[in-house]
C-alpha cells in the first residue's frame, strides 16, 4: 500500500514499513535498489523495521519507566517458586520423648532409644522409667524390638517450622515432599502454555494483570491452608499464575523496545530473580515459620495491582491485531513522555496487516521453517531449566548454611546477569548461550570427582555452574523471542516454558536418585548441560548479529546513493532528553 505526498513516498508492507524519498535522477538505480534491499535485511535482523520504532524510537524515558515497573512482577513470581526451599526444607527429627523424660539430653535419648533410625523406637513402657534410672534400665536396649514412632520432635535451630514438621512429612511420608513441590511445578508447566495463548488472543496487559491478581490472592490463602491437600491444590494454582506472570511480563517488556535495547532490557528484566533469592533468604531467616514467610512474601504484591489501569498494552500487539485507536493513544503517550514530535497525519502509516483476524495455534510452531526451531528450543529449555533449578531449588543438598549459600548464589547470579549484557552485545547471543551451557554442564560433572571432605571445592564448582546457568536463564527468553514473529512470539516463549515446566516436575525426583547413587543427580544435570549446548549449535539463529559482525557484512553506501527517510526532515526530528 502506497501513500504519496509530493515527492515523498511511504510504502507499508504486511509486517514492516520503510520511508524513503524518490530519487528519479539517480545515476545508478540498480546499485540503489541493491543497497536498499541490504539495508532492509539488516534492519529486519535488528528488529528496527517496524513503524512503531520509527515513530517512537527504540527506547526512551517512557520505555525505561515501564521496563522498571514491569520487572517488579518478577519478585512475587520468584518468591512463590523459591520460597518452598525454606517452607519445605528437610530437617533433623527424632522420636519424641515422654514429658517426664524431657530433661534427658537429646543425643543420649536418640542413641539409646532409636538404635536403627529416627522413625522407630524400642518397645518398652517408658512410664516405668525415670530420668534418674534411664541409662540403667535401658542398658541392653539394642536387643529390644522396635516399633514405629507415634510422635516426633524436630531440630528448630537452623530451619524453623516447615510444612514437613506441621504435617509430619517424614519416614514413610517423606516422598510426599517431592509431590507437594511437583504440584507447583506442574501448574507452572500449564501456565506457561495457557498464558501464551491467552495473551496472544486477549492482549498482554489483561493477561498479565489477571494472573497477577490470582497469584496475589492464592499466595495469601496459602498462608492459611488448614490441610496438606488444600495446600497442594493452592500451590498448583499458584504455579499456573506465577508462570503466567513471568512469561507475559517478559514478552510485554521486550515488545515495548526494539533494536539492541530489546536484548538489554530482556536480560535486565530477570535481574530481580537474583535479588529475590537474597530477599527470600533474609525473610526466612527472620521469620522461621513457613506461614509467616508465605504471608510476608505475598502481601506486598497487592501494590502491583494498583498499576492495573496504567499498565500499557504492547504497541506491537495492537498493530498486529489492527487496534489502531488504542495504538495511536499509546504512541501519543510515548511521544509526550519522550518529548518526540510526531509527523503530521502519522496515523496513515499505521497499516493493519491483512491477516489481522487469523488465529495462531500451537500447531503453527511445528509447521514449515519453525518446526526445527521449536523442537530444538524445547530441548534447550528442558536442559537449561533442569540444570538451573536442579541447583537453585536444592541448595540445602550442598551442605553448609542454606541461608549463606542462597545469598551467595543470588549475588553471583546477579553479577553474571549484568556481565552477560556486555558479552552478548560484543559476541552475540547464541555463542554465549553455548559457552555458558557447556561450562555449567562441565562444572556439575566435575563435582563428582571432588574427594570427600572438600566442601569448599564442591560449593565453588556449584557456584560456577550457578553463575553461568543463571546468565543463560536470563538470556534464553530474549533469545527465544527473537526466533519468532510477533503473532507467534508468546506461543514460542510459552512452549519453551512448557518444556521448562516439564523439567521442573522432574527436578524434585531427580534428587531422589542420590539414594541410589550419590553422583547421579550431578551427572544427569551435567549431561543435559552438554546436550543443551549441542542443540544451540544446531539451531538456525534469527537473533541480531553483534555490531562487529554487522560491520564486516554491511558497508555504508556512497553519499550520493544514501537513502533519506521522512524523519530526516527537520520538521519530523524528535528531541530526546
Amino acid at each position: 500500500m502506497v501513500f504519496k505526498t509530493g515527492n515523498l513516498q511511504v510504502a507499508s508492507g504486511k509486517s514492516s514499513s520503510s520511508l524513503a524519498y524518490n530519487e528519479p535522477n539517480c545515476e545508478d538505480g540498480k546499485k540503489t535498489e541493491k543497497y536498499t534491499t541490504q539495508s532492509n535485511d539488516s534492519a529486519q535482523e535488528d528488529n528496527n523495521s517496524d513503524i512503531v520504532s520509527e515513530l517512537t524510537g527504540h527506547i526512551g524515558k517512557w520505555q525505561l519507566m515501564w521496563a522498571f515497573f514491569l520487572s517488579l512482577f518478577q519478585f512475587p513470581s520468584t518468591f512463590h517458586l523459591f520460597a518452598f526451599v525454606f517452607e519445605g526444607a528437610t530437617k533433623d527429627f527424632w522420636c519424641a520423648a515422654p514429658d517426664h523424660l524431657k530433661s534427658i539430653p537429646t543425643n543420649i535419648w536418640r542413641n539409646i532409644t532409636q538404635p536403627k533410625n529416627s522413625c522407630s523406637i524400642i518397645d518398652v513402657n517408658f512410664n516405668e522409667i525415670s530420668a534418674e534410672n534411664f541409662t540403667e534400665m535401658l542398658s541392653n536396649a539394642s536387643s529390644k524390638t522396635l516399633v514405629e514412632c507415634k510422635s516426633f520432635e524436630y531440630d528448630m535451630d537452623l530451619i524453623g517450622k516447615t510444612i514437613i514438621s506441621e504435617w509430619q512429612l517424614i519416614c514413610n511420608k517423606a516422598t510426599m515432599v517431592s509431590n507437594v513441590e511437583m504440584c507447583f511445578l506442574a501448574g507452572a508447566a500449564v501456565g506457561s502454555v495457557c498464558s501464551g495463548w491467552i495473551s496472544d488472543q486477549f492482549g498482554r496487559r489483561f493477561t498479565l494483570m489477571s494472573f497477577a491478581t490470582v497469584q496475589c490472592c492464592i499466595g495469601i490463602l496459602l498462608a492459611f491452608a488448614s490441610s496438606l491437600s488444600t495446600f497442594m491444590v493452592l500451590r498448583f494454582i499458584s504455579g499456573v499464575a506465577s508462570m503466567g506472570v513471568l512469561v507475559v511480563s517478559f514478552v510485554l517488556v521486550v515488545e515495548l523496545v526494539s533494536g539492541k535495547y530489546r536484548t538489554i532490557i530482556g536480560i535486565l528484566n530477570l535481574l530481580p530473580l537474583s535479588i529475590s533469592y537474597m530477599v527470600i533468604a533474609g525473610i526466612a531467616y527472620a521469620a522461621r515459620d513457613w506461614r509467616t514467610i508465605q504471608l510476608i512474601g505475598s502481601v506486598p504484591c497487592l501494590l502491583l495491582l494498583i498499576m492495573w489501569l496504567n499498565v500499557p498494552e504492547s504497541p506491537r500487539w495492537l498493530l498486529a491485531r489492527g487496534k489502531m485507536e488504542e495504538l495511536k493513544e499509546i504512541i501519543n503517550r510515548i511521544a509526550v513522555r519522550n518529548r518526540i514530535t510526531l509527523p503530521d497525519n502519522y496515523e496513515k502509516l499505521l497499516i493493519s496487516p491483512s491477516d489481522v483476524n487469523d488465529t495462531v495455534s500451537i500447531l503453527d510452531l511445528f509447521k514449515g521453517k519453525y518446526r526445527r526451531t521449536t523442537l530444538l528450543m524445547i530441548v534447550i529449555w528442558f536442559s537449561l531449566v533442569l540444570l538451573y533449578f536442579g541447583i537453585t531449588l536444592h541448595m540445602n543438598n550442598l551442605g553448609g548454611d542454606i541461608y549463606i549459600n542462597t545469598i551467595i548464589a543470588g549475588a553471583v547470579e546477579g553479577v553474571a546477569i549484568l556481565c552477560s549484557i556486555i558479552v552478548v552485545l560484543k559476541l552475540g547471543i547464541r555463542i554465549n548461550l553455548v559457552i555458558y551451557m557447556l561450562v555449567a554442564g562441565l562444572a556439575c560433572l566435575m563435582v563428582n570427582f571432588v574427594p570427600d571432605g572438600n566442601l569448599w571445592i564442591i560449593i565453588t564448582l556449584v557456584m560456577i555452574g550457578k553463575c553461568t546457568i543463571g546468565a543463560t536463564n536470563a538470556i534464553i527468553q530474549t533469545f527465544t523471542a527473537y526466533q519468532y514473529p510477533t503473532m507467534m512470539r508468546n506461543l514460542g516463549v510459552g512452549t519453551g516454558n512448557f518444556a521448562a515446566g516439564v523439567a521442573l516436575i522432574v527436578v524434585p525426583y531427580l534428587w531422589l536418585m542420590e539414594h541410589i547413587q550419590s553422583f547421579l543427580p550431578m551427572t544427569i544435570m551435567g549431561g543435559f548441560g552438554i546436550i543443551g549446548a549441542v542443540a544451540l549449535m544446531l539451531l538456525q539463529d534469527r537473533s541480531p548479529k553483534p555490531k562487529s559482525h554487522q560491520r564486516d557484512q554491511t558497508q555504508s553506501p556512497p553519499a550520493h546513493l544514501k537513502i533519506r527517510t521522512a524523519f530526516d526532515n527537520s520538521a519530523y526530528k524528535h528531541t530526546e532528553t
